[in-house]
């Protein structure tokens, strides 16, 4: 019983404090995983292929876990600057209608509640990886990532096709073969071969 309330209290502190960040750094690295894994395992690839393709997708995950930590903290330290500034506003608004009415200002009930800004910060931290994932990671990969996998690795070579030798122009006074004409023998030259003559012998 000890161990259910145990595993039950757990998966309470997880559902209470997971947020976008954490989610989005546990698939890259289980992606930085198994990823590279399945291609290495693909038996109809060249091991020259396989080799490259699995090292790009390895470093390509192990940057974007520390951007997403990094995007989504600094995303969710937003809300807590927001709440600052929401706070002093409300402030001193209730200030400046307590000087009209004489009233007493009771700060404490005016600033956000602590729950208030956990779901500011849970949104801000998603915007955050929102944005990792769709301009600074491929940036970062588009230009770090190449150069590194090609010190490494060579990438494997491209099949090489010869170039077509361009075909020489239609010359059209050399192309055009010169036809002898035809000599056909005349009935003399048969008659005189053979020894008759036409009619009889």
């Amino acid at each position: 019983m000890a161990y259910q309330d145990k595993l039950v209290k757990t998966f309470d502190y997880i559902a209470k404090n997971l947020n976008a960040t954490h989610t989005v750094m546990a698939i890259a690295a289980v992606k930085g995983i198994c990823r590279p894994t399945f291609t290495m395992m693909d038996k109809t690839e060249k091991p020259e292929t396989k080799k490259y393709t699995a090292l790009r997708e390895g470093i390509t995950e192990a940057v974007a876990i520390p951007v997403y930590f990094i995007c989504g903290e600094l995303a969710g330290f937003g809300a807590k600057v927001m709440k600052k500034f929401q706070d002093a506003a409300a402030i001193k608004k209730a200030q400046k209608a307590a000087e009209k009415t004489g009233d007493v200002v009771d700060i404490e009930k005016l600033k956000q509640s602590p729950e208030m800004t956990r779901k500011i910060a849970k949104n801000l931290r998603f915007l955050g990886v929102c944005a990792a994932a769709l301009v600074v990671i491929p940036s970062i990969c588009s230009i770090a990532i190449k150069p590194i996998v090609d010190e490494i690795i060579k990438p494997p070579a491209s099949p090489k096709i010869p170039p077509k030798k361009p075909s020489a122009p239609l010359n059209m006074n050399t192309s055009l073969a010169v036809t002898k004409p035809i000599v056909r023998p005349s009935m003399n030259s048969f008659i005189g071969h053979y020894g008759m003559k036409a009619g009889g012998v």
